[in-house]
């Protein structure tokens, strides 16, 4: 791990995965290997066992898994207080400083969620905005004519979104993941009355509390149901482009694999046409649960209707 990390440097990554997320995580990380090779080391925080066990099974080259117990205890008491999802909201935090301060050596970790998929090298990322101690991938850049709907949303929301974050290990880089830390373990549910968005209204304060806060200003990055009205879609030979410029990767956000051939939104957006890259991810999404079957053919990672409806009471 330690030779690993000096000889990758920027390219750590980690994310959060449960049960009825596994499929989508698995997405993820064979677009990763798709994009980057073997130059990309992911750590993985599995919230319950049976994620846990298949992929050990599965045993994923350049992947970590981070076990519960390796958790401090006024953390993993948060899951017992918590929804599952205002729980893996909280970890967000929590995993990115870990890594951080057990791992010196890796020098900049960027938290994905499950449901990204990339059609591009993230490490332009990077290369472009090397002396930020903190990316944020932000919202929507409005004008004065922008939607009124839109800017209510952020009101709500939050300017950021935290699928996609990425710290420097560096002074400022801990201060702010262990601010933000602190925060999600405080309170990370949804209560727009009281100015909380789970983990992701509290990026708005980062810039004004550190310095090195930086907007990602590379194209491409933090495209999703939310904006991608807004973009014309083109496959050329296998390069996925918005518009002219090419995808760095699109965020899923609010897909349940429901079934083999079958996603549904929790966010309830149903649109006749989706962009070309929905059909790719459901290829990809088959592929990964052939993979599980291969494996352990008694997994099942399916969300029912009871997972959905959770995510909302």
């Amino acid at each position: 791990m330690e030779s690993e990390a000096k000889m990758m440097d920027e390219n750590f990554f980690c994310t959060i995965l449960s049960k009825t997320r596994l499929y989508q995580g698995l997405a993820l990380l064979a677009s990763l290997k798709k994009v980057m090779g073997d130059e990309y080391y992911i750590f993985i925080h599995c919230i319950d066992e049976e994620s846990y066990t298949l992929l050990k099974k599965i045993n994923w080259k350049n992947a970590k898994l981070i076990h519960e117990k390796n958790l401090a205890k006024r953390i993993v008491e948060r899951k017992n207080e918590r929804k599952v999802h205002e729980y893996c909201w909280t970890l967000k935090s929590v995993i990115c400083e870990y890594v951080l301060r057990k791992y010196p050596s890796v020098k900049r970790i960027t938290y994905l969620d499950s449901d990204l998929y990339f059609w591009g090298d993230p490490r332009g990322i990077f290369k472009n905005q090397p002396d930020c101690s903190v990316l944020l991938s932000i919202e929507e850049k409005y004008s004065l004519r922008a939607n009124q709907s839109i800017q209510r949303r952020s009101k709500i929301t939050g300017l950021y979104n935290s699928g996609f974050i990425s710290f420097l290990q560096d002074e400022i880089g801990l201060q702010a993941v262990t601010w933000w830390k602190e925060k999600c373990l405080e309170n990370c549910k949804i209560a727009p009355e009281e100015g909380i968005f789970g983990d992701q209204k509290y990026l708005d304060e980062l810039p004004g509390l550190f310095p090195g806060i930086c907007d990602i200003t590379t194209p491409g990055v933090n495209v999703g149901p939310w904006n991608e009205l807004k973009y014309q879609f083109s496959n050329d030979d296998g390069l996925i482009l918005v518009d002219d410029q090419l995808l760095i990767f699109y965020h899923f956000s609010g897909l349940r694999v429901t079934g083999k051939n079958n996603l549904q939104s929790v966010n309830r957006i149903n649109r006749k046409r989706r962009p070309i890259i929905y059909q790719l991810y459901r290829d990809a999404i088959v592929e990964a649960i052939e993979t599980v079957e291969r494996i352990d053919p008694t997994f099942n990672g399916f969300a029912d209707e009871v997972d959905i409806q959770r995510y909302w009471d």
